[in-house]
């Protein structure tokens, strides 16, 4: 009897297999990296000026739209987070920019108190074109300041604008 060998299946060179390995390998910690770089890198100026802006726009429209009382302090506490996050995270020119929209904003709740209590159609009527022209200031400081305001300003702006319109 003959013992023949059966011919050795052909397999890949252990240098291939290896370098392969090495470069995939290579990628997936590239990618793991650059995964872990975007999540950690911090918001641009703009990126928060967006947000601060959309922050206080979402609570001018709930104090737009609050129908009693608990709304109304529920959404004069968001704008005063709102204002204070915006005062953090931009400068002196935006700062008081927010001042001057806080200020017609309380001009807004005076006349959303006020329409709501009124004792008679004529002076909540009042009330509430006090309301909606304290609203109109807002929009139109806001819109000024876009007018004139570099790319953080109007990153500001348009958060604002999205947050108040309805987001």
């Amino acid at each position: 009897m003959s013992a023949t060998q059966a011919p050795a299946a052909s397999a890949r060179p252990a240098k291939t297999t290896s370098l392969l390995g090495q470069v995939l390998g290579g990628a997936a910690i590239v990618s793991v990296l650059a995964a872990v770089l975007i999540a950690v890198w911090p918001a641009s100026e703009a990126d928060k000026a967006r947000a601060n802006g959309e922050q206080l726009g979402k609570a001018v429209s709930s104090l737009y739209y609050a129908e009693s009382e608990t709304e109304v302090d529920a959404a004069l506490a968001e704008m005063d987070q709102a204002v204070v996050d915006s005062r953090d995270h931009l400068g002196d020119a935006t700062a008081s920019q927010v001042a001057a929209q806080e200020d017609a904003l309380a001009r807004a709740v005076d006349g959303f108190v006020g329409s709501r209590t009124a004792d008679n159609s004529f002076d909540a009527d009042l009330y509430q074109a006090e309301l909606d022209y304290a609203v109109d200031d807002l929009t139109g400081q806001a819109s000024d300041f876009r007018a004139e305001a570099p790319e953080v300003h109007q990153a500001y702006w348009e958060g604002f604008e999205e947050g108040f319109l309805g987001s």
